[in-house]
């Protein structure tokens, strides 16, 4: 039999990109858990903003290591979220894949390999997400096992209705979904990574999830220290949590499924306001008083008390019915989208 003298095709470029200030405490962890990837090829970017610790000596350190390392450093402290959008100005043009790394967070080894190949599966697939465990405890997703690759808008709708998770710091994304003259990660919005994930959701395709172990979050006290610099009102989380329902809800979800959705998280924003207001923060439960009545949104007084009358059943529900947790499919049910 004569041998073919076909080469396979070479696999895509994957970034690895992490921005980093003052990480000299983690940031060689991170730093190692590239390193030990069995994907290639594949090149790490790491973006120092203007950090005044031995951030740039840790990155010196590993510049000859198995995994390239192209790194940057800013002139001057700026936001996370415009460091965010910068430290992928460093990857190479060829380059087809990223994800992102904070400095303190890490991967295992089989990782990157095993999101690419859902990722290659597929022409349309834009992104892929996976499992998370978060200081070594696995986080529930609520994603059904039977399924690898979701329509791009039920995974989207899949997050509104039944709370599932997408690790929006752990996600691989396609390349092409950074358009130019548009910021990947918005400016204005401290949760601006899952407003990310929501964006390309909602413009179509497809996605993957690995129903496996490849994202390590690590929380800590101090974690998130330069959030907390650039957006000291970190309450502005829940706020935009309302902003997504109502920018992307209406195109992935029923109508009935919407006002589910939106009513549900009304209830948490009025305990919210209530909290607020009896714990001394009037000023901040009258600010977002103001931003619902704005919205069009009225707030009466029995909206207040429904929504701490049905509070002792969300939280039974949450945690002993799991409602969200996916069930089990049909053995005829269709498992795949190709």
């Amino acid at each position: 039999m004569a041998m073919s003298n076909e080469h396979p095709a070479p696999r895509p470029l994957v970034a690895i990109v992490t921005p980093v200030f003052n990480g000299e405490k983690h940031l060689e962890d991170a730093i190692r858990a590239v390193q030990a990837q069995t994907y290639r090829p594949l090149v790490h970017c790491i973006l120092d903003n203007a950090s005044s610790d031995g951030t740039p000596a840790i990155i010196a350190r590993y510049a000859g290591g198995r995994v390239p390392i192209i790194a940057g450093r800013n002139p001057e402290t700026i936001s996370f979220q415009r460091n965010f959008n910068a430290v992928l100005e460093l990857m190479p043009e060829e380059t087809a894949y990223f994800r992102m790394l904070h400095a303190d967070d890490g991967m295992p080894p089989n990782a990157i390999e095993d999101m690419m190949k859902i990722a290659v599966s597929a022409h349309d697939i834009v992104l892929v997400a996976g499992g998370e465990r978060m200081n070594g405890k696995d986080r529930p997703h609520f994603f059904p096992p039977e399924c690898q690759v979701f329509e791009a808008s039920n995974m989207l709708a899949r997050t509104l209705v039944d709370e599932a998770h997408v690790p929006s710091a752990h996600v691989l994304w396609r390349r092409d979904t950074v358009r130019e003259g548009e910021e990947f990660y918005p400016t204005d919005m401290v949760e601006c990574i899952i407003a990310a994930v929501h964006r390309v959701l909602s413009r179509g395709g497809r996605a993957g999830f690995v129903h496996g172990h490849v994202a390590d979050t690590l929380r800590y006290a101090g974690s998130g220290s330069l959030i907390d610099t650039f957006a000291p009102t970190v309450k502005a989380v829940l706020w935009e949590k309302l902003l997504f329902i109502e920018r992307y809800g209406p195109a992935a979800l029923s109508n009935r499924e919407y006002e589910f959705v939106h009513r549900r998280f009304r209830r948490v924003f009025y305990r919210r306001l209530l909290w607020w207001a009896a714990t001394g923060r009037t000023g901040m439960a009258m600010r977002d008083y103001r931003r619902m009545r704005e919205r069009g949104l009225r707030p009466m007084p029995w909206d207040f008390v429904d929504a701490v009358a049905v509070w002792p059943a969300y939280l039974f529900a949450k945690r002993f019915s799991r409602p969200h947790a996916a069930r089990p499919w049909p053995k005829d049910a269709v498992t795949s989208t190709d």
